[in-house]
């Protein structure tokens, strides 16, 4: 495997992040408009399919496609094999999946749930083709192609979405949208990367390949186990309203934190892999993203847990003000998360997949407890049940970063000397946010949502910037260098 440079690290980051923000941008534009015209139980209904599509997903992909991205040397043999392997795992579980779906229904008491899982399991087969399509993509860090292709399929499926919608198709047009959006993106990548089907099948090739995919499949397995939990309990002790807040509630801070992390960490495998010999060199470009993350990720969910009630009011309308304390416990929890991916990055790059099983065994006990606990005997409501669950993300973040710690010696004393100043930098931007509501927006009692949002935004932005430049902060220095270097580019 050819070394990746700094230069290629940060293009493709550059690439993945217009991927990532133009793509979910636009998917979540469409999803403000499919949220005005259709109900919370909608949206319920597919939060409810995700329990069943997300264990499938993980059972296709089986960490084949890490394993790919990871492996010194691949060629088509190896790409075949992990095809036909998910391709007849699909099968398998779409089978299962109509078979069970009207007992599912049944359990739920929601009727409707039969059809719409059967229909959106559909997706399964789609999900094995993209299991390959991502490990070229990554192994090849080709981000500027997927970038087009994903822009393309989320428009023309945020468009028939739409259409659909307007046409009175309700939970139909989500179902219709998802399926379009996943089925059309590889298509189109497919189509680009003159992409061949070869259903050539070598089982020593497949049992080489399974060695480290095993422990990736099991820690997502682990993982799944523990999120169900909490969606099952969730779907059946609260209403499908409620699940539908909770949803909605998760989508912004999603789409914020993973989706800015996203962009360096589906470069971050490869790159670490490249490196996997040479242990300071993976140390160094660990902390490097370290403060990276901790300079964007900080401000950017503590403000928005800050503005949360604005942005629900203006994006979803008042109907969906129960998700606002959701959406400030998702803050904390998709603050926290991006770290805890970094770790995992290191444990797949240098081949401790089994690693991986015993951090996810931990949070799984974390999880299930404080939902017990918290959920069940205590009775707290769907916020507070949220916070519970934010709270396990940074324990969880804890402890697999003390694992990987020893493994590349990337000390606690380190780890917070890198993080620690964009943080105190956000907390303070976050107490003159504070100060600015109770104070000017409070005493002339703004009833504009949006000019509320914008000076609150636009204070806690200025009032960032600042601290960054006077504190010198690492991540700050870095983001300059980075858009120094497009701009001297752009003028070559």
């Amino acid at each position: 495997m050819v070394k990746v440079t700094k230069k290629e690290f940060i293009n493709s980051s550059l690439w993945k992040i217009v991927e990532q923000f133009s793509t979910k941008g636009i998917s979540l534009l469409f999803s403000i408009i499919l949220t005005r015209m259709l109900s919370p139980s909608s949206y319920g209904l597919i939060a409810l399919t995700a329990v069943f599509t997300n264990l499938s997903d993980i059972l296709i992909d089986g960490g084949f496609s890490t394993a790919l991205i990871r492996k010194k040397e691949v060629d088509d043999c190896d790409f075949s094999c992990v095809l036909v392997v998910s391709l007849s795992i699909a099968t398998i579980l779409y089978i299962v999946m109509f078979i069970l779906a009207p007992a599912i229904s049944v359990y739920y008491r929601e009727p409707q749930l039969t059809s719409v899982l059967r229909i959106i399991g559909l997706m399964l087969f789609i999900q094995a083709f993209s299991a390959v399509r991502t490990a070229i993509v990554n192994r090849n860090m080709q981000f500027k192609l997927l970038f087009r292709c994903n822009l393309l399929g989320t428009v023309v499926s945020g468009i028939i979405g739409v259409i659909a919608a307007s046409l009175g198709w309700g939970v139909w047009a989500l179902v219709l949208q998802r399926l379009l959006q996943l089925a059309l993106s590889i298509l189109f990548l497919a189509l680009k990367m003159n992409f061949k089907i070869n259903f050539h099948f070598d089982f020593i090739r497949l049992k080489e390949i399974m060695k480290f995919s095993i422990g990736v499949v099991g820690a997502s397995l682990i993982n799944y186990l523990s999120s169900s939990f909490y969606s099952l309990l969730v779907g059946k002790k609260y209403s499908v309203i409620d699940l539908g807040y909770s949803d909605k509630g998760a989508q912004l801070p999603t789409q914020v934190s993973l989706y800015t992390f996203g962009a360096m960490s589906s470069v971050l495998l490869p790159t670490l892999a490249s490196y996997q010999s040479d242990i300071p060199m993976v140390k160094k470009v660990v902390r490097k993203v370290f403060q990276m993350t901790s300079y964007l990720i900080a401000p950017m969910m503590i403000g928005l847990a800050l503005v949360s009630e604005e942005v629900i009011v203006i994006l979803f309308t008042d109907n969906w003000l129960p998700a606002v304390p959701i959406m400030q416990a998702n803050c904390l929890y998709y603050l926290a998360t991006p770290f805890m991916l970094i770790s995992v990055q290191v444990f797949y790059a240098l081949g401790y997949s089994r690693s991986r099983v015993k951090t996810e065994l931990v949070r799984m006990v974390f999880q299930v407890v404080g939902v017990t606990v918290f959920g069940l005997v205590i009775g707290c409501n769907i916020g507070q049940l949220a916070w519970v669950i934010a709270i396990v993300a940074v324990l969880s973040a804890i402890v697999t970063f003390l694992e990987v710690r020893s493994m590349i010696g990337y000390k606690i004393v380190e780890c917070l000397k890198d993080i620690y100043l964009p943080i105190l930098a956000a907390i303070g931007m976050g107490m003159a946010i504070i100060v600015l509501d109770r104070g000017i927006i409070a005493r002339f009692s703004f009833e504009s949502n949006i000019l509320s949002l914008l000076l609150k935004v636009s204070c806690g932005g200025i009032i960032y910037l600042l601290l960054s430049i006077v504190c010198k902060m690492n991540g700050f220095v870095e983001v300059k260098h980075i858009f120094d270097d497009v701009k001297r580019r752009k003028n070559e």
